[in-house]
């Protein structure tokens, strides 16, 4: 029998919305959020005419915002953050994951956002993130890791577990996703499935 894998992205598909935004909001307010990203409208807009890697804008923005705190300050934060907005957790996806997880599979939370707030939410399961990069000072504004979207998603995954990549047969891969960033890992799954907004248990089927 083929080892049972549950791939899931985080925003948008195990959540109900972006925390990106979300984590920004709840830090500086929805002033300090607008205002964070009017100061790098340049950037976002060269990012969405693909003329500028959205994982650059991606650490622009949250040195804005979180320059400040070292990687200590950032941890208690990011605990408060994912206690406080919780809630955020689409509680039907959460408890299928959880109850494979208890029949045996295993979980996988893949996404584009920070690994370091990311796994406050879902520290039942493992999670491939982009990684920031912290200094005695505090952010840096750079990234730690490569940003975890694309085909990068999927090159994790076999780093994580090198078999997927000379066993593949012996997995049985389903993958959960929402968007664009999600096409690679979707396609590298047995069972895909697009999670519509507002209604996880709506799917398209696109293996």
């Amino acid at each position: 029998m083929n080892k049972e894998i549950i791939l899931s992205d985080f925003d948008g598909t195990l959540t109900t919305r972006d925390t990106m935004l979300d984590i920004i909001r709840f830090r500086h307010g929805t002033a300090g959020l607008l205002l964070a990203l009017l100061r790098l409208l340049p950037w976002l807009v060269m990012m969405k005419l693909h003329l500028y890697p959205n994982g650059k804008a991606k650490a622009r923005l949250l040195r804005l915002c979180f320059g400040d705190l070292t990687a200590a300050d950032f941890r208690r934060f990011a605990q408060d953050y994912a206690a406080r907005r919780s809630r955020l957790l689409r509680p039907g996806l959460l408890q299928h994951l959880l109850k494979a997880q208890a029949d045996g599979t295993t979980i996988i939370v893949v996404t584009a956002s920070p690994v370091e707030w990311v796994k406050w939410f879902v520290p039942q399961f493992t999670v491939l993130g982009t990684a920031l990069e912290f200094d005695e000072k505090g952010f840096t504004g750079r990234l730690a890791s490569p940003n975890c979207y694309g085909k990068e998603k999927v090159s994790r995954l076999t780093q994580l577990m090198p078999e997927l990549a000379t066993q593949r047969d012996a997995f049985h891969i389903t993958a959960y996703g929402d968007s664009s960033g999600d096409r690679e890992m979707l396609a590298f799954a047995d069972e895909a499935h697009v999670v519509r907004k507002n209604d996880w248990m709506s799917l398209m089927q696109t293996r």
